[in-house]
């Protein structure tokens, strides 16, 4: 899976602050304090909302708070533009699970070790338009049925119904798969914007000299039209909506108001989500019994079938489980252990007994990388009532396996994860 993956740049969290001198404490705020809520679906679609209630037959999306139950962020495109792999491209929700927590220094800048752990929602949703509108009174719209085409057709209002699929990487005309090419060339589901390739299919911008951009026509998440503000795809189609992101790329802007179908959700994985405007760094180790070396992410798994433990609560002595309601009141979850230990954190997890995550090192399958540095920044003095100040909060942390082979494969998992969130930072009465 090509990695890395652009992070909405709209999204907005509010969080109280208390001062003592010059130190700030941070904790969650809810929804009615950081406002910004609408409805999604219902009979007030699209329109402010506070609570449930709010939203006859819908539901009100906390989008700006960080108590638990707050959306963080639109939703999260992850497309997979490896040759023939679409398919596996995913759409992720990330709700915060916990309230969010963390300390800060006015005269700086700088905040340490903002706490705000996500759950991640996983739907695997794979192209989900293959041809859309372009131009007409539809723009961008899914038309001419859920299969790729080559051809074209009309649009509501003089619009073309254009393949959205893939471009050839020798000529850039429009494919469904490789047999639509010449036999040299490949049908690849990006295009390169700009550079001696301009138009031409392609999996990266390393495949764009020139100066060219590698823009994915994959879009596991439904879409916000930045023309239209109406959705593309998902159970809200043609239904109104407020961009969550701008349009960088094929895969956005997305809107919580255009949710994925929820038929495509494989499950929610735990994010241990610690942001930080300083240096952090994490270093992998070898598992002293020569299992696997450069873990940074340690779970119990089966080295022999390299298949992950699932139990009740997490915990090696749990129950074996395939599900939440399995375990009731608990939670069917993996089991986390230290690599340094050894295996000793597995010893009854049968027949999971050995600590590693999906590959050796981080990101890539054949990468050996054993320390991952993310450097944040911060400016100050924040003062009450000031300007936006320039912010990178960054974070590194561990993603659970899904326990979908066809995502798991693709994306390396379990291993790690890292972010830099670049924005302001600004203080209101």
């Amino acid at each position: 899976m090509p990695l890395p993956f652009a992070v909405p740049d709209m999204g907005a969290s509010v969080s109280n602050v208390a001062c003592v001198g010059t130190s700030l404490t941070l904790s969650g705020t809810t929804p009615a304090q950081a406002g910004g809520n609408r409805c999604s679906g219902g009979s007030n679609h699209n329109n402010s909302c506070t609570t449930g209630s709010d939203c006859p037959g819908g539901t009100c999306n906390f989008l700006r708070c960080t108590n638990a139950g707050c959306l963080f962020g639109p939703p999260l495109p992850l497309p997979n533009g490896a040759h023939l792999n679409a398919a596996t491209s995913t759409c992720v929700i990330n709700t915060v699970s916990a309230n969010g927590s963390g300390t800060g220094n006015c005269a700086t800048g700088t905040f340490t070790a903002y706490n705000l752990p996500l759950g991640s929602n996983i739907f695997l949703a794979g192209d989900t338009l293959a041809n859309r509108c372009v131009g007409g009174s539809t723009p961008g719209a899914s038309c001419g049925g859920v299969n790729c085409s080559t051809g074209t057709s009309s649009c509501p209002g003089g619009g073309t119904c254009t393949n959205d699929t893939g471009r050839c990487t020798d000529n850039g005309a429009v494919c469904c798969s490789d047999a639509d090419c010449s036999i040299t060339a490949t049908c690849e589901t990006g295009a390169c914007s700009g550079g001696t390739n301009n138009g031409k299919g392609c999996i990266t911008s390393a495949d764009c000299p020139g100066g060219g951009t590698c823009k994915t026509f994959i879009q596991p998440c439904p879409i916000c039209n930045a023309t239209s503000h109406k959705c593309n795809g998902g159970s809200n189609d043609g239904l109104a909506c407020t961009p969550g992101a701008s349009p960088t790329d094929g895969d956005f802007p997305t809107s919580h108001e255009c949710p994925p179908a929820t038929s495509l959700s494989i499950g929610t994985l735990a994010i241990g989500f610690v942001l930080d405007t300083g240096t952090i760094t994490r270093t992998a180790v070898d598992n002293p019994t020569g299992d696997q070396v450069n873990v940074f992410c340690g779970f119990c798994r089966n080295k022999t079938s390299t298949q992950f433990a699932r139990k009740c609560n997490g915990s090696p002595t749990g129950a074996t489980c395939t599900a939440d309601n399995t375990c009731a009141p608990n939670k069917c979850l993996p089991v986390p252990c230290n690599p340094a230990n050894g295996n000793a954190d597995c010893a009854a997890a049968t027949p999971f007994n050995s600590c590693g995550q999906g590959n050796s090192g981080a990101f890539t399958a054949s990468d050996i990388a054993r320390t991952i540095v993310e450097t944040g920044h911060g400016e100050g003095p924040i003062v009450t009532g000031g300007p936006a100040l320039p912010q990178t909060l960054v974070s590194i942390f561990c993603i659970p396996p899904s326990f979908s082979p066809a995502v798991d494969s693709a994306a390396n998992l379990p291993g790690p994860g890292a972010v830099a969130l670049q924005g302001t930072v600004v203080a209101t009465p």
